[in-house]
């Protein structure tokens, strides 16, 4: 079993995937989110992947599976409600009893280790969140390049470690929010630019820390679904508003100078969050720069970007 995954809604707790980040191959999807587009061509085009799961929250994502139906591989998509309430946790709950069923069909294995896992899950959790707590001392791509090193592989070999570089310099203090980081250069580009990373909303990151451990008692999969539902979430899912609120009390409390939005060409949620995170944070004198990826690997345009931004704030 080895199933591409694409998406913080995808639920690590049933079975191990492999986190999708990046990939450049052969690319025949014009006018579509690049992120999309490169899982897709992952799916396809790479013969050690045998499945994909994927949700459906955006538009993009919807119609996945249209382009994935006749691959001959494992084909899940998840449901994601569009809403954080009670009735959504119940129905998000159901999503994965059904998603760890047609795993159990498919692969003709039983899965009977789930509390085992959320026990792992909530350790490496709490792990990523000691590390974004300590964002200022730490060079902020090789924490993030650990991160999707280890979300590569099976939940029992994810190490976070403590063997982080550790950096005592000083720059001007970002914010980097969006999409899944799979641009991931951009991180080091950033800090050539003299700037520091000490904050991101970030599905693998300070998202995740927003709610990182999956209670032990009750019914587990409404605690797997609370666990996910519960925390900050992207704009196809949350009020742009409710995220936009939570974001500035993150970065006033850190001095933050400059946010750096790095999103998906093609992604309409994103960019309307944008238009609104930029007349509210630039009315307080907080700079946004917005970098648009055409596709997963392609961060190279935004050096200019960059170095111009920095020379503003």
């Amino acid at each position: 079993m080895n199933i591409l995954s694409m998406s913080g809604f995808i639920p690590e707790h049933i079975c191990d995937t492999v986190r999708f980040t990046q990939y450049s191959g052969e690319r025949n999807i014009a006018s579509y989110c690049g992120y999309a587009s490169d899982f897709i061509s992952q799916v396809m085009g790479d013969k050690n992947i045998d499945g994909a799961v994927y949700p459906k929250s955006c538009d993009s994502s919807r119609i996945i599976g249209s382009y994935l139906d006749t691959c001959g591989k494992f084909l899940h998509q998840i449901n994601v409600p569009a809403g954080t309430g009670p009735e959504a946790v119940l129905f998000f709950a159901e999503e994965i009893k059904r998603y760890q069923t047609q795993i159990e069909k498919h692969y003709h294995t039983t899965i009977n280790n789930i509390e085992d896992r959320i026990a792992l899950l909530n350790r490496r959790n709490r792990k990523i969140c000691d590390l974004y707590d300590n964002l200022d001392t730490l060079a902020y791509l090789e924490y993030i390049e650990n991160i999707h090193r280890n979300l590569k592989r099976p939940l029992c070999e994810q190490d976070m470690g403590d063997s982080l570089r550790r950096v005592h310099g000083t720059g001007k203090r970002v914010f980097v929010t969006g999409s899944f980081l799979s641009g991931i250069e951009i991180a080091g580009i950033i800090e050539d630019r003299g700037l520091k990373i000490v904050g991101d909303n970030l599905p693998e990151s300070g998202r995740l820390c927003s709610l990182p451990e999956t209670k032990v008692t009750g019914d587990m999969y409404c605690n797997i679904s609370e666990n996910i539902m519960g925390r900050r979430l992207s704009p196809t899912q949350d009020h742009f508003n409710r995220i936009l609120e939570a974001d500035i009390q993150e970065i006033k409390r850190k001095e933050i100078k400059g946010v750096i939005m790095v999103i998906q060409k093609y992604c309409e949620p994103y960019e309307y969050l944008y238009s609104i995170y930029k007349d509210r944070l630039e009315a307080q004198n907080i700079p946004v720069l917005k970098i648009s990826l055409l596709h997963s690997e392609d961060v190279q345009k935004a050096n200019l970007q960059i170095e111009a931004f920095a020379d503003i704030i």
